[in-house]
């Protein structure tokens, strides 16, 4: 059976009530797009999570709750002599309780795109300069005909800006000079429609402000595989998950 990777951030919702202040932005640089990702230590997002993980074995979605940090720590020089970024995870399940440590993202920022890897999974998360209807193979990096990364190998994945320049509100506080970036949205029959057809969804898609960095993301990638009908055999329930990230507070 193939594996499906479940990042913790995929298994999250947040409690906390933090309130984000509207505050004016550079934007002398906007043409490069660079500071749509923001590198400097001390640069740091919250991010109320709500993930639902969907298990194929009880046939129950699972709710989780959580509460992440993104901060910049610290710089190094990678296997190219490149100036790079440590970005260290932390996460929180209510207000009051410490940060624990959840994972590291490790990002370099070259004139032409941002290469972002967590979990072992690298990808191109930008390209510059940014503007409108500009695509890219975000997933460059990721290898082919991999079971172990069955949610990356679908050649509708396709990472492309959109709205550059627009607003958004993750939930609570408005955002402006944002860029949309959707990466894939794709599906195949519906198992709440016909219980005897394999199906799947794989949707991805980023929001960052300039001068903030990511502000929203939504990520859903389950299988059906039918336990009746010409292509039964398996369990008849939906594995995967799904996650929505909404920026919270940020300096």
């Amino acid at each position: 059976m193939r594996k499906i990777f479940l990042p913790l951030i995929a298994i999250a919702t947040v409690i906390g009530m933090f309130s984000c202040k509207r505050s004016s932005i550079d934007t002398a640089g906007i043409e490069t797009g660079y500071d749509f990702f923001p590198l400097e230590i001390g640069k740091y997002i919250v991010y109320n999570v709500d993930s639902t993980y969907w298990d194929d074995f009880t046939g129950t979605p699972i709710p989780v709750h959580l509460q992440q940090r993104y901060e910049v720590v610290d710089t190094f020089r990678d296997a190219q002599n490149r100036m790079s970024y440590r970005i260290n995870v932390l996460r929180r399940y209510k207000d009051g309780d410490p940060y624990l440590m959840d994972n590291v993202i490790y990002v370099t920022r070259t004139s032409s795109g941002l290469e972002y890897t967590q979990r072992n999974i690298k990808l191109m998360k930008l390209v510059f300069p940014v503007e409108n209807d500009v695509s890219w193979n975000g997933n460059v990096f990721l290898p082919l005909n991999d079971a172990d990364m069955e949610e990356y190998d679908n050649v509708n994945w396709n990472y492309s800006y959109a709205l550059k320049g627009g607003e958004f509100d993750p939930g609570n506080n408005l955002y402006e000079n944002v860029v949309h970036v959707n990466q894939i949205d794709d599906s195949l029959n519906n198992p709440d429609v016909d219980t005897t057809a394999y199906a799947y969804r794989n949707y991805s898609k980023e929001i960052y402000a300039y001068g903030v960095g990511m502000i929203y993301r939504e990520r859903i990638y389950w299988t059906f595989q039918p336990s009746m009908g010409p292509q039964g055999g398996g369990s008849g329930h939906k594995k995967g998950y799904g996650v929505i990230m909404r920026a919270i507070e940020n300096n």
